[in-house]
């Protein structure tokens, strides 16, 4: 693994962040209407269907990976997978052969696995489902060797809005459990790499401080409002807390 430190900035903790109000995009039938459609879509047209966050965000997941993560052979899980266009980006840009992606949606699984193959590229990419909340799921998919690079895009931010037991809380429980899953499925060298529209950079650091330590920061494109400059998407790296 190379330095990270050249796409690195500050990764002190800022304050705790407040929580949001549960939503739909937090339901997994929410999410298995919208692959149906999708899937329907892709058999139609070969329209692989939406890029979470857009492509450029999901091209500076990919950059970080090659720029870090020398051997092509690593293996690397993306958690929420979709799709699967970022795994599909990884195989065909930068080479990586040991790709594992999952998704709590049945649906999401049948369109990567069809995307995949149409592209020749199903002997590089696994695609499972898995409820990453569930100790036995992440033992499972992880395995004994477990992962190099776990990566997220959005699948965080999915889980911040579950709802608990249907109603317009958030699952608390659930939002705690993440971490807790992601450090599961890491080896120990491991690096965690994620990408949210909901928290900003500091506010990802200190809701995982307790099990993970920031080791870099990717830019996107920032605004200015009110004085304040922030940024549209945050994508922070992390490493397993000593």
């Amino acid at each position: 693994m190379s330095n990270t430190a050249e796409t690195a900035n500050s990764c002190e903790q800022g304050d705790e962040p407040v929580s949001f109000e549960a939503s739909k995009l937090g339901r997994k039938d929410h999410w298995d209407s919208v692959y149906d459609r999708e899937i329907n879509t892709f058999r139609e047209t070969g329209d692989i269907g939406e890029v979470w966050f857009g492509e450029d965000t999901a091209a500076k997941m990919v950059t970080w990976v090659c720029n870090n993560i020398d051997d092509t052979d690593a293996r690397i899980l993306d958690v929420g997978c979709g799709n699967g266009h970022l795994l599909l980006e990884l195989a065909e840009d930068g080479g990586y052969t040991n790709l594992t992606g999952t998704d709590y949606s049945a649906q999401a699984i049948e369109l990567a696995k069809g995307i995949a193959a149409s592209r020749g590229l199903g002997d590089k990419i696994t695609f499972v489902e898995q409820d990453f909340l569930s100790a036995t799921e992440v033992a499972r998919i992880a395995g004994e060797a477990r992962f190099d690079v776990v990566l997220d895009k959005g699948t965080y931010d999915a889980i911040c809005l579950k709802p608990k037991d249907g109603g317009a809380d958030v699952d608390q429980q659930a939002i705690d459990t993440y971490p807790e899953s992601v450090v599961g499925s890491l080896k120990d060298s491991g690096v965690f790499l994620i990408t949210s529209c909901n928290w900003t950079e500091d506010e990802l650091v200190a809701r995982f401080a307790t099990h993970l330590e920031c080791v870099g920061r990717v830019k996107h494109r920032s605004f200015k409002f009110g004085g304040a400059v922030g940024q549209t998407f945050a994508t922070v790296a992390f490493k397993k807390a000593k």
